[in-house]
């Protein structure tokens, strides 16, 4: 009678640990959700502050959600290939997305409902961005270093104008509502192992003027963002280093010039640095690798804040909703909300 009364007990126990197991299985230390798109890698993420929601671009569609109660409110479906890129409209209304199946399209964010698709790409579109006001969008591809300006006309009907130079272009990016843009370019093989990024005004003619920087990257950048002042500029490279530079004291100039130390070097990844991301206030930066690693950084120190290593693949987008929140997303489909209260201070 013990015995059965003592196997009931080791039952009931093992039964409760692993219920409790079960639950706690897939969200981690610090995390406030664990999202899974289940229709492969995640290429992409924005976030609207002005309505709340985050766009996720997960294979060849993009899924709207409820950034507090994290809740799908729909799916954005019509990309033929992998989305690549996606941005809100400063007042949330319209989305517009960029893919490998070079268009880009242009979307009404209540609704869902696809307004535009363009095909004028010769290329995959990896860069969106919105201006502040809403009636001028920007997309970029990276064949000849195709930039295209939108411009809303005539009730909604969107006529372009296209920029092009001839760099060998390995990436780009806009700053939050596109008042400035920057590309990474590889240089000729007389400067070998020098790689730059330009940065530009993005008005009708972005390659009128600009400031072109040497980096001392000693492989190709495959990360660019833009702090949405256009104060600063973070780049992450092949060989595992992120570069965050101050740039507004530069002079506007015609060819790369070397500005000597970037304000920091930031180390510690295992491998290619392939996403980059700011906080609101510019007080932190996250990085994501193909280590399977997010780190975060102190921008006031240059020291490293902590490590986030539950992906189980590269990651490949980043996004702050807050200072103090942050959202990963990775090639293996997962994407993961982070509470940042108790690891960084943003005071």
């Amino acid at each position: 009678m013990k015995m059965t009364r003592f196997a009931s007990f080791m039952f009931l126990l093992t039964l409760v640990m692993f219920l409790a197991n079960g639950f706690a299985e897939g969200l981690p230390k610090h995390a406030i959700t664990r999202i899974d798109t289940g229709k492969g890698p995640v290429n992409a993420i924005a976030y609207a502050q002005s309505i709340n929601q985050l766009a996720i671009a997960a294979a060849n569609n993009i899924h709207i959600y409820d950034a507090d109660t994290h809740k799908e409110r729909m799916v954005l479906a019509g990309h033929t290939d992998s989305v690549l890129a996606v941005a809100f409209s400063a007042n949330g209304k319209l989305i517009v997305s960029g893919s490998a199946d070079k268009t880009v399209r242009l979307w009404e964010a209540e609704t869902g409902k696809l307004r535009r698709a363009r095909e004028e790409h010769t290329a995959p579109v990896n860069i969106v961005a919105f201006s502040l006001e809403g009636e001028k969008f920007w997309s970029a591809s990276r064949k000849n270093n195709m930039l295209r300006s939108w411009y809303s006309r005539d009730g909604g009907r969107w006529t372009s104008k296209t920029s092009s130079s001839e760099d060998t272009v390995i990436t780009t990016a806009f700053s939050q509502y596109g008042e400035i843009f920057a590309e990474a370019v590889e240089l000729p093989m007389a400067v070998k192992d020098k790689f730059k990024f330009a940065v530009f005004s993005s008005e009708i003619d972005p390659y009128k003027e600009f400031e072109a920087i040497l980096t001392k990257h000693k492989e190709k950048i495959v990360a660019l963002t833009i702090f949405p002042s256009g104060e600063y500029i973070a780049t992450g490279s092949s060989d595992w280093t992120i570069e965050v530079w101050n740039i507004t004291d530069t002079e506007p100039l015609r060819m790369a010039m070397d500005l000597g130390t970037p304000l920091w070097i930031l180390t510690g990844h295992a491998g290619t640095v392939t996403s980059v991301a700011f906080s609101p206030s510019g007080k932190i930066l996250a990085s994501g690798s193909v280590d399977q690693r997010v780190r975060l950084w102190n921008l006031t120190t240059g020291k490293h804040l902590h490590t986030f290593a539950n992906h189980t693949s590269k990651i490949s987008a980043l996004a702050f909703t807050r200072d103090n929140v942050l959202v990963s997303g990775s090639s293996d489909g997962t994407v993961f909300i982070w509470d940042l209260n108790k690891i960084v201070s943003t005071d």
